[in-house]
């Protein structure tokens, strides 16, 4: 039997109406919720916190701030920066252990981390936080001077030597805790009279080498490109464990007789106890960035880097090889934070 027209579109309009609902109700559900189907779960609802334990404008900070503002087009959140220095990167570290483990609060760090446990400064490492994934390995660390406070030297040679006709004269930077320590007890282990002294991070070592207010410090490459060239500083070693294609004419520590030498793995982790499919769904967010964004591909070319991603099974792995490592040289670790 046929409707009356008036009854038949009263009909299908009652219909659309219930469409329109379900459509309009799965619309603000997606985005109210985030993406929950891709993950799997009702994450990320609000910003991100990234807490970089050193202060602005070092590696830690540069490579953590290039990643960020593509994270927050994948995840659909903010995903910002906070700068919470001090300690060797220990004060920022604790605050992230005792956050709570939500997926809100992420840290950022390296291998400086280790240091600070083996050293004894902390009673915490990577053993109390969720591995997340290493997320870049900065451009080679390298030993500078400034060129224009010591023009006689030349290499690092030249340096150790002018320590040993003046002992503690000669100021070498080391951020107490961190792995520039390492750096510190090395070089003098293998025969430098170095005043080591205390600094921060990167940002603030670069600051205090520029002023002539120390003599020798680390500093990462990239960081230091622009008073290379213009002869400000002078590179005198390469801290990583081979000679580097981009810095053929540096020689590595371990060349020179130093026994230590590493890469900064930069590394996120997130409080102990963080779901793991949290975990999972940042860890692929950075995944899919790192190794199909070519927009930030580029940006780490201007940082002089190549994308680097290792999953939280690899980067878990990782730091349990750095901490054995580093274990077991504890006793000379301990012994020159005790100096």
């Amino acid at each position: 039997m046929q409707l009356p027209a008036k009854v038949f579109m009263g009909v299908v309009m009652k219909k659309l109406i219930v469409v329109f609902s379900i459509l309009a109700a799965t619309t603000f559900s997606v985005f109210a919720n985030g993406d929950k189907d891709a993950g799997g779960i009702d994450w990320p609802k609000k910003s991100i916190n990234l807490i970089v334990p050193f202060a602005a404008g070092g590696n830690s900070d540069v490579n953590a701030r290039t990643l960020a503002k593509y994270l927050t087009q994948e995840l659909r959140q903010p995903v910002v920066v906070t700068n919470v220095a001090g300690s060797g990167g220990t004060i920022g570290a604790a605050q992230v252990k005792d956050s709570a483990n939500d997926g809100y609060t992420v840290l950022v760090h390296q291998i400086s981390m280790h240091m600070a446990q083996v050293s004894g400064m902390v009673d915490f490492g990577y053993q109390d936080f969720e591995p997340v994934c290493v997320f870049s390995r900065a451009s080679d660390e390298v030993l500078l001077i400034n060129a224009k406070q010591h023009p006689d030297w030349r290499t690092y040679q030249d340096v150790v030597n002018a320590t040993k006709k003046e002992p503690g004269k000669y100021r070498f930077t080391a951020n107490t805790g961190a792995s520039t320590q390492w750096i510190g007890i090395a070089v003098q282990a293998a025969g430098a009279k170095f005043n080591i002294v205390s600094s921060g991070g990167s940002g603030e070592r670069l600051q205090l080498i520029l002023g002539n207010h120390v003599d020798v410090t680390e500093l990462n490459y990239s960081q230091v490109i622009d008073y290379v060239k213009n002869g400000t500083l002078r590179m005198i070693a390469n801290v990583s464990t081979e000679r580097s294609d981009i810095l053929k004419d540096v020689p590595t520590l371990k060349e020179l007789g130093v026994n230590c030498g590493y890469s900064y793995d930069n590394t996120f982790f997130m409080p102990k106890g963080t779901d793991k499919a949290i975990v999972g769904k940042f860890a692929a967010a950075c995944e899919k960035i790192i190794k199909t964004n070519t927009q930030y591909k580029a940006d780490l070319e201007k940082l002089y880097q190549t994308p680097m991603y290792k999953d939280p099974v690899a980067t878990t792995a990782l730091y349990k090889s750095q901490y054995d490592a580093l274990m077991a040289i504890r006793d000379q670790i301990r012994a020159g934070v005790k100096k």
